[in-house]
């Protein structure tokens, strides 16, 4: 059977399917309706969904999208551009947390959008582990401090600063002050402060098979739409780079959140319930553009 069909009955004969197809399974057939490649589409579907989501009469039958896996957009609740610059120019990264947890269905709900972001060939590769046992937060927390002092001592070696100086002769000052910023992370954990998750109540660990095309980037894209999503919610987030380096440097993380092999850490957001709020958004730098 075909994984793609057309019913005649209701085609409009409009071609959306064959204009919008990325794997250019549809063929015009001018006056009538369009033709499937079903080869094509045995071999190079990628189930994104264009076809069935731009047919205006519901004409097409696909495997991968059958009764309730296509719903139809609520306009009214999509914000106004102005709405969205606003949103996006108010987001911060939150690191002030209140003691207060979040529930199990907001978590579900903030996954649940950061699965719609796009990903290469649609392969939604990345995964999720949620966090919120606070004994092993806080072990992630002594783990990230442990590399931060590996990198500082590394850093403060002389013979490795001027080996960075050699090989990374524009960015060596500031790859080499990084030791001092991790010297005062690391004072600040003799100090019981943690500067890694700031208490955060949850952390969200994105992770992909290393082994697919673009994992990272398809991970960090999710990840950016939990990060606006918390946002909208009421809640704060930052992106824990520390933690995601560490993972790469210390297996030791990844084995205590139960990472399977060959599954690779590529992103991680802390989430919890600000104690602060921001009435005022900041201005960034201009940003560079090159007119080609």
């Amino acid at each position: 059977m075909s994984k793609i069909t057309i019913n005649q009955d209701l085609c409009s004969r409009c071609n959306s399917c064959v204009e919008v197809c990325p794997a250019e399974i549809f063929v015009s057939n001018k006056e009538d309706i369009p033709t499937v490649l079903d080869a094509v589409a045995d071999k190079f579907c990628i189930s994104c969904g264009h076809c069935v989501a731009i047919c205006p009469k519901n004409a097409i039958d696909h495997k991968n999208f059958q009764e309730g896996r296509v719903t139809p957009i609520k306009q009214e609740l999509i914000p106004s551009s102005d709405q969205t610059r606003e949103m996006l120019r108010s987001i911060r990264s939150i690191r002030e947390f209140k003691d207060r947890p979040v529930d199990k269905e907001l978590i579900e709900e903030i996954i649940d959008v950061a699965r719609f972001a796009p990903s290469s060939t649609n392969l939604q590769t990345t995964e999720y582990i949620v966090v919120q046992n606070r004994e092993i937060l806080n072990k992630i927390v002594d783990l990230t401090y442990s590399y931060l002092a590996k990198m500082s001592k590394l850093l403060h070696n002389r013979l490795i600063s001027s080996l960075i100086r050699v090989v990374l002769p524009k960015n060596a000052e500031e790859l080499i002050s990084y030791g001092l910023k991790f010297d005062r992370y690391l004072k600040a954990q003799e100090r019981g402060k943690d500067k890694i998750l700031y208490n955060a109540p949850v952390l969200i660990i994105f992770h992909a098979n290393k082994r697919t095309p673009f994992a990272e980037a398809n991970a960090n894209l999710a990840l950016h739409n939990a990060y606006v999503y918390c946002w909208s919610l009421g809640l704060g987030s930052f992106y824990t780079g520390f933690v995601v380096q560490a993972s790469h440097q210390n297996s030791e993380i990844q084995r205590l959140v139960s990472v399977p092999s060959p599954n690779k850490i590529y992103g991680a957001l802390a989430i919890g319930y600000p104690r602060v709020r921001y009435n005022k958004w900041v201005e960034r730098k201009s940003p560079k553009i090159e007119w080609i």
